[in-house]
């Protein structure tokens, strides 16, 4: 099992990637200018990081569910997950099971505006978070978690985190895990169903310029660092906090 994350700040001098199809093309001249742009960048990394990993040609057909997720057509293809903040793109690859992947910029850079509402927390995750070195980093990377776990999963009701015990449950999944993490002015949190197992993370600049990042356990290593790893547990073992 692999899973791969892969960014891209978006360059509007660069030309979206030619392995996209014609129906793809085709379905983004139907989008207002904005939306287009998102939808090329995000189909144009994916489609990069595809060939880049196994030297698939050209982007499967995507289709999208009733609640508008979109996935492959052909269901023996990896899941993925796509998200959009400010000039950045991500996406996230998993060759088992299913994955939801949010990104969001950092707010503590600048004092920007937030664009993310907050969901409901818990009372220990509000405790959790107020107990953080910066309380406004750590709600974002929860706020990423739910996010993640609604698009892995389409229900906002079903999950349940204890970071404080580095738990996560999600009424569907019986295996699940997720993982978050604060890098400068990106905040990122990925929930994958049955585990991530290894977390590959790619930058990229041009099919020919695909940069690896940091090791995730290396993270774990830092002491300064805000990577928090989440994962499942027993239902009859779940501490019910509201």
């Amino acid at each position: 099992m692999a899973t791969h994350f892969a960014r891209w700040t978006i360059n509007p001098k660069f030309p979206f990637s030619s392995r996209l199809s014609e129906e793809c093309l085709a379905r983004a001249q139907q989008m207002p200018e904005h939306r287009r742009s998102r939808f090329l960048a995000s189909r144009s990394l994916l489609a990069e990081l595809l060939h880049m990993l196994y030297g698939i040609q050209q982007l499967p057909e995507i289709v999208t569910t009733a609640a508008g997720r979109p996935h492959f057509a052909d269901a023996s293809l990896m899941d993925f997950s796509v998200a959009y903040a400010g000039n950045k793109v991500g996406v996230l690859v998993t060759t088992e099971g299913r994955c939801g992947l949010d990104i969001e910029i950092n707010q503590s850079f600048g004092h920007l505006p937030s664009v993310a509402s907050d969901p409901t927390f818990r009372s220990n995750e509000s405790i959790w978070i107020n107990n953080q070195k910066n309380p406004g980093e750590a709600r974002a990377q929860l706020r990423t978690l739910h996010q993640s776990a609604f698009k892995l999963t389409g229900r906002e009701d079903s999950l349940q985190l204890l970071p404080g015990a580095g738990r996560i449950r999600v009424n569907c999944q019986s295996e699940i895990e997720a993982i978050s993490d604060v890098e400068g002015l990106l905040i990122w949190g990925c929930v994958v169903s049955p585990a991530i197992e290894k977390l590959n993370l790619w930058e990229f600049e041009s099919p020919q310029n695909w940069h690896r990042l940091w090791d995730v356990k290396s993270r774990y290593r830092d002491h300064n660092g805000s990577i928090i790893r989440l994962t499942s547990m027993p239902s009859e073992k779940v501490l019910h906090q509201n």
